[in-house]
């Protein structure tokens, strides 16, 4: 299937890894994304004027007109502003999360499995609320980790929040807030959200944090590691 695609400004600097992650794991699916073009910055969460950051997604969409009918965005706060620009609902705006469903993982090719691995899905604030622009399939990561082998554990910190998007301007709150989901949880910790990963890699030591997309490598065996 065709898919417009909006990486947002993340995936093209710190978090690239995700944005190869997403890029290889729909190709493998068959599925091909084309960007949108010459999109702008969707100015995350950061920007002040709620209707001045809505603009910045409605540019995109504009963009996007005549091109695509569905879009994806992986970066949390991007899926979130470009659902929120779309008032008439004209796009089908989707987070590749919602993409990894049953029919998905059924047909995904397995190389290696989980097997004595310790996982605690982590999906952060923006992915699961409010309920207007939360993901569909709120239990995609523990489907996919028991699926394939792997314990779960530590679900109940799956939605606290990381203070990421705090990391720049009041690190004190970000680093108590990650250390509390740290102490918090068991083995590998597995994020989508880009600045949920910037947070808890910063503050875990050597703990494993890693991207749902590297789990999804992993098993295909596009990866000999997690």
């Amino acid at each position: 299937m065709n898919y417009g695609y909006y990486p947002g400004c993340s995936l093209t600097g710190s978090a690239h890894k995700l944005d190869k992650g997403v890029r290889k794991v729909l190709e493998k699916q068959g599925h091909v994304l084309k960007e949108i073009p010459d999109w702008n910055c969707c100015g995350a969460f950061e920007y002040g004027d709620r209707n001045e950051l809505t603009n910045f997604s409605k540019r995109n969409l504009e963009k996007a007109r005549g091109l695509f009918s569905e879009i994806i965005a992986p970066c949390p706060a991007c899926y979130k502003n470009l659902k929120e620009a779309d008032e008439n609902n004209e796009f089908e705006i989707q987070h590749p999360l919602d993409l990894f469903g049953e029919a998905f993982l059924s047909s995904m090719k397995q190389v290696h499995d989980l097997k004595g691995n310790v996982f605690t899905p982590y999906y952060g604030c923006i992915l699961l609320r409010p309920r207007e622009t939360a993901i569909t399939n709120k239990t995609v990561m523990e489907d996919t980790i028991s699926r394939f082998g792997g314990e779960i554990a530590s679900e109940k910190v799956k939605d606290k929040c990381c203070g990421g998007n705090q990391i720049f301007i009041n690190k004190f709150a970000t680093e108590k807030l990650s250390r509390l989901i740290l102490e918090k949880s068991k083995g590998t910790l597995v994020v989508f959200c880009p600045l949920c990963h910037m947070a808890l890699k910063t503050f875990s030591g050597d703990r494993k944090v890693i991207y749902f997309t590297d789990l999804l490598l992993y098993i295909m065996g596009e990866k000999n590691t997690l």
